[in-house]
């Protein structure tokens, strides 16, 4: 992986545990992974390159307030690495935050460290499908960067319907 900017927001033994533990949980079920906090684009590279070499339809979707702030950007560093399985959105992060949840079976968080419980919660109350939420714990960065929490939405059952009158089930059985 190629990453073209100077600024490193994580080291390059972090890379390559947050590299593994992406492909690791991409499955026949991931369709997208969302970011929040494309910065200079580092781990976006990272997410990208994972997704596409486990499973090439995973696309990637960055969001940040301004995530082009950066030169070289990350999409430049996308580019060299001839990575096409990533999207970015900029600008209203809290409102791209929440309108992408129900899309991610994966969520990547660096961004808002001092408010993740809220941000847990929101994640909780919005998921549709089973997601995993990875988030750098500033605190635990010597050790190992990354947390990861898997949500599951509560489904709730359905209801049978109560018949008044009586059905019998029938079976066809054929003889040859």
């Amino acid at each position: 992986m190629i990453y073209l900017n100077k600024y490193r927001h994580i080291t390059e033994e972090a890379e390559k545990s947050l590299y593994s533990l992406v492909k690791d949980l991409i499955n026949k079920n991931t369709t997208n992974i969302l970011e929040v906090g494309t910065m200079a684009g580092q781990v976006t590279v990272i997410l990208a390159a994972a997704a596409a070499e486990k499973n090439e339809s995973v696309h990637v979707i960055s969001i940040d307030q301004n995530y082009d702030t950066f030169s070289p950007t990350a999409a430049e560093s996308l580019q060299v690495n001839n990575l096409t399985n990533c999207s970015f959105e900029s600008d209203k992060l809290e409102e791209r935050f929440e309108d992408n949840i129900a899309n991610a079976n994966i969520i990547y968080i660096d961004r808002f460290h001092d408010k993740i419980d809220k941000k847990m919660e929101l994640i909780k109350k919005n998921a549709t499908v089973p997601t995993k939420v990875i988030y750098r714990n500033p605190k635990a960065s010597s050790n190992f960067p990354f947390e990861v929490t898997e949500v599951s939405p509560q489904v709730k059952p359905r209801q049978r319907k109560k018949s008044t009158a009586d059905t019998k089930a029938t079976t066809k059985v054929s003889a040859k």
